[in-house]
Formats: structure tokens, sequence, C-alpha cells
């Protein structure tokens, strides 16, 4: 019974230093992995906005549409994440127009959503990509709310 015991009780001791052995590099690069991520992570700063758009006929603040996001430099682009919430149901879009300005002048992109949309998208600075404007409009062809403009330069 004790040499069953000694036996158990060594088995137990090898296993349990196999698992530290094992265990140690993989911590050691989980670490590794995650001080290169903090590194790459704070190579940018996040630069954020956001509006709403105007009041239309019997309109609460609170059934007004509104975005946020932000913009970020890295690697030679300008990286945009633009979310959007149209909270009013009125089977209604929500638009937003984005306007940047390069080397060859002033540029517009147009998105819209019912509901809640997200956009990610990007510019070279190479192009000359120097300022933007956003605004936010509610509504049909040609029969806008439109809020504020936000601006923005480089």
């Amino acid at each position: 019974m004790r040499k069953l015991r000694s036996v158990l009780a060594g088995t137990a001791l090898a296993g349990a230093l196999a698992a530290g052995i094992v265990a140690a590099p993989a911590q050691a690069a989980t670490t590794a992995e995650a001080g290169t991520a903090t590194v790459a992570q704070a190579q940018y700063t996040k630069h954020w906005f956001s509006g709403y758009s105007d009041f239309g006929r019997g309109e609460s603040r609170g059934e007004r549409s509104y975005y946020k996001g932000y913009w970020y430099y890295a690697d030679g682009r300008y990286y945009f994440d633009i979310d959007t919430w149209d909270r009013d149901r009125d089977r209604e879009h929500t638009y937003i127009d984005f306007y940047y300005h390069d080397d060859r002048g002033w540029h517009n992109r147009r998105f819209h959503t019912g509901g809640h949309q997200g956009w990610k998208f990007s510019y070279s600075a190479k192009s000359g990509f120097d300022k933007f404007r956003i605004r936010l409009g509610e509504g049909r062809q040609g029969h806008f709310d439109w809020g504020n403009y936000y601006r923005d330069s480089f």
C-alpha cells in the first residue's frame, strides 16, 4: 500500500511539474502578445465626433436621429468609424453626408439607414486628404431635416 501511495504521489508531482513547464512558455507568449497589442493600440488616438438631425414636424428631441463616430490616423491613412441611429420609426431614412477635401477639391459620400447602421472607411493621406465635414439629415429625397455640420481639419 505504501508503494502504491508513493508511486501515485510521485506521478502527481511529476505531472504538476510537467504542467508548470508547459504553461510557463505559453504564459510568456501571452504576456508578449498583450504587450505588442498595447503598443499597437497606443500608436494612434481616436478623435470622437457626434451630431443630431434637426427637428421635423411633430418630433420631440428624443425622436431625432443621431450619429457618433471617430477618426484616427495610422500608416499614412485616415480611418473613420461612424454609427447612425434612426429613432423615430417614421419610415423615412436617416442620411449621413460625408464631405471630404483633397488635392482635387471637395467630394461627397452619402450613406443612409432606416434603423441602426455602421460604416468603416479610410482615405489615403497621399491624395492630399486634409479636412472633412459631416452632417446628418432625416426625411426623404428633397425633404430633409438637416442638422449642423461637424468640421475637422488636419
